[in-house]
């Protein structure tokens, strides 16, 4: 039973880290009034380091929990935003660009049930996404 109970506080601590990591990401992203510089300083608020801003393109690859960040800015309202499992949620990737949001529970080998899991959680939360979270607050203060 312990095991379930891991397995569900996992679950509900990603939830609540990936929603409004992922929706603050978005927003940034999606500005049409910052400039690149200041983009690539709040992705370091974000605990994002080693983004590359080049010729106005920002270029950067993190792992964030369980979770591996990628992110390639193109200009404004121009950009690719990959959110991939690791570990216990392998299999479960999130796609967002200025045109819409893709998220998938399959894109391993041999994908988690914890990434079907994830995947049904987070559609149902990102829907109407609360504002923030203790999880992400914390995420926010002290990282990882």
């Amino acid at each position: 039973m312990k095991e379930v109970d891991n397995k569900i506080d996992s679950l509900t601590n990603s939830v609540e880290f990936l929603v409004p990591f992922t929706k603050t990401l978005v927003d940034l992203l999606s500005s049409t009034t910052m400039k690149e510089w200041v983009i690539v300083k709040e992705l370091k608020n974000l605990h994002i380091n080693g983004a590359t801003l080049s010729d106005g393109t920002i270029n950067t690859t993190a792992k964030i929990k369980d979770f591996s960040v990628s992110i390639l800015y193109v200009g404004i309202r121009n950009f690719i935003l990959t959110i991939r499992g690791i570990n216990h949620f392998d299999g479960f990737c999130i796609i967002v660009t200025n045109k819409g949001i893709v998220v998938n529970d399959n894109s391993a080998d041999a994908p988690t049930n914890e990434a079907k899991l994830l995947k049904k959680a987070f559609l149902d939360n990102y829907k109407s996404p609360y504002l923030i979270t203790d999880t992400f607050l914390k995420f926010r203060s002290q990282g990882a």
